[in-house]
């Protein structure tokens, strides 16, 4: 099924991570009420990732899923919040966002300098990285906000850049629920783009789409990734369903849409 170049969309999301970084960067990556007009502790802050690491890292040792240590992609890394964390279990770790202010944040913040990288990525691919260069890729809340076709694209770079039998765990929304849904069924786009600018301020998380989780298990074994497990979560807020999925890259895939 073909879908529609939202490439054209990243300049525009550029743009508002750029401006998201340098008004209240960890409250755009984490939108806890009370963290925001920069009311986040940077260890606070940091800590979370540790602890969001530590836990996958454990779930993929409870599944019987291991693979090297030596390098892990962090994709849409923002500040650096999960790169830091991943710098304790990977002997190098790459992390990519779209937006230079929260790359320059993340660069001021690093405290593994000798194990973190960061790189500003304004594709819709990762070229920068050559075939099978990570054991594994991660990427937490942030396809959720790039748009389906988008979605697809990146997921097709994660699995190109893995190496066989490394490992992908990536989190992404799939259905509406509740009112959201309802919603979404009757009122006509531009009432909702207006509802989203008028609550959110137009701030890039509040723009959100998914991808059905059957569509997403298809499209990953597809493409030369078993799905392992699926964890369902609450990254993408009220409203939606939101999965966290494990994979195994176990071929040299021939990547289809």
């Amino acid at each position: 099924m073909s879908v529609p170049d939202e490439s054209p969309e990243l300049d525009r999301l550029q743009r508002a991570w750029d401006v998201a970084g340098k008004d209240d960067p960890f409250w755009s990556v984490l939108s806890v009420r009370e963290k925001q007009k920069n009311r986040w502790d940077v260890q606070e802050f940091l800590q979370t990732g540790v602890d969001e690491i530590n836990g996958v890292m454990s779930h993929l040792h409870l599944l019987g899923i291991s693979a090297s240590r030596q390098r892990a992609l962090d994709f849409g890394c923002g500040p650096g919040r999960l790169t830091q964390a991943l710098a304790s279990h990977f002997e190098q770790v790459d992390g990519v966002d779209i937006s230079p202010s929260m790359i320059a944040l993340a660069e001021r913040l690093n405290q593994r300098p000798d194990r973190c990288h960061y790189h500003l990525n304004d594709r819709d691919d990762l070229r920068q990285f050559e075939d099978q260069t990570f054991d594994l890729v991660y990427s937490s809340i942030t396809l959720q906000h790039v748009g389906p076709a988008n979605a697809r694209s990146y997921l097709k770079e994660f699995i190109r850049v893995l190496v066989p039998g490394g490992v992908l765990v990536f989190q992404l929304p799939g259905r509406h629920t509740g009112r959201l849904r309802r919603l979404k069924a009757f009122a006509p786009a531009p009432v909702l783009a207006a509802y989203r600018r008028l609550r959110y301020h137009d701030h890039p998380a509040a723009s959100m789409t998914g991808i059905p989780r059957e569509e997403v298990i298809r499209f990953c074994e597809t493409n030369g990734v078993t799905v392992i497990d699926v964890q369902a979560n609450q990254e993408a807020g009220a409203g939606w369903e939101s999965f966290r999925y494990f994979g195994r890259r176990v071929s040299s895939p021939g990547l289809r849409a």
